[in-house]
């Protein structure tokens, strides 16, 4: 029997049944753009690349284009008498001596770090020196003090000072008859420096007491006793300061080494 009669139906039905098997992988709509070996390269590469691409430009934003890391309240001013902050907060969780001081911040960026204080003061009643804060930085391991000018606007006041990296720096605030004490901290435009590396906790609104710690310390007869520094707060505030001792006074905070008078 002959099937002669069949090859023009083969020769009709090959190229449909080879284009209904084909991988879809290659099938494209009517109109769209194929994708081909060119589009996948650096200076051409688009949307249509599956993957980066090595040797592409990408756009990194800056971390603060303006330089402020940040604006808002400062947490723990008490309603009177004055407190201090300062906390080296690297030191404290690595364990690691502190490069300048243990109770100072300290500015661990590569690029200078301005702290601004700003205060709400009476203007609807005569209060002379009492309608302005006390206020002082205290910089490096000398712990000296800085008395930053006054600069008032209608009913404001702010100090400002300017810490260079690896300085340390805190400051004490007593309020008298302001409020509402603000903080601003800048660095350069376009610095990647953030709180944290100027030594800064990431809420400085917040000031949550950290229980203190007891530990063991050497006395100076060559002893050793229980000893702690006291609590801290999360945003750097360590206690009420002394402005006749020039000293703050942490919770808790105490020594059973002997001193001989």
């Amino acid at each position: 029997m002959s099937f002669s009669f069949l090859a023009p139906l083969v020769r009709l039905l090959c190229p449909l049944l080879a284009a209904l098997v084909a991988p879809a992988s290659f099938a494209t709509e009517p109109g769209s753009a194929k994708l081909g070996p060119s589009d996948c390269k650096p200076r051409n590469a688009d949307s249509t690349c599956a993957t980066a691409v090595a040797g592409a430009t990408v756009a990194v934003p800056p971390f603060t284009p303006d330089g402020t890391l940040y604006d808002g309240p400062l947490g723990g001013v008490p309603s009177s008498g004055y407190a201090y902050w300062g906390f080296d907060f690297v030191a404290d969780q690595s364990g690691m001596p502190s490069p300048v001081r243990p109770d100072e911040f300290i500015n661990r960026s590569g690029v200078p770090v301005t702290i601004t204080l700003s205060f709400n003061i009476p203007t609807d009643h005569f209060c002379g020196n009492d309608c302005l804060p006390g206020m002082q930085f205290q910089v490096g391991p000398g712990w000296n003090k800085v008395d930053p000018p006054y600069v008032v606007k209608a009913n404001t006041v702010s100090l400002t000072s300017t810490f260079q990296p690896g300085q340390g720096y805190g400051w004490v605030i007593g309020l008298w008859e302001s409020s509402n004490t603000r903080l601003t901290v800048t660095v350069p435009k376009n610095s990647a420096a953030t709180l944290r590396s100027v030594g800064l906790p990431d809420l400085p609104s917040a000031a949550i007491e950290i229980p203190r710690v007891i530990g063991t310390c050497n006395c100076m007869d060559g002893s050793t006793t229980a000893c702690s520094d006291g609590s801290h707060f999360t945003n750097g505030l360590l206690g009420p300061w002394s402005q006749n001792a020039d000293m703050y006074r942490r919770s808790g905070a105490f020594s059973q080494c002997f001193i001989d008078h």
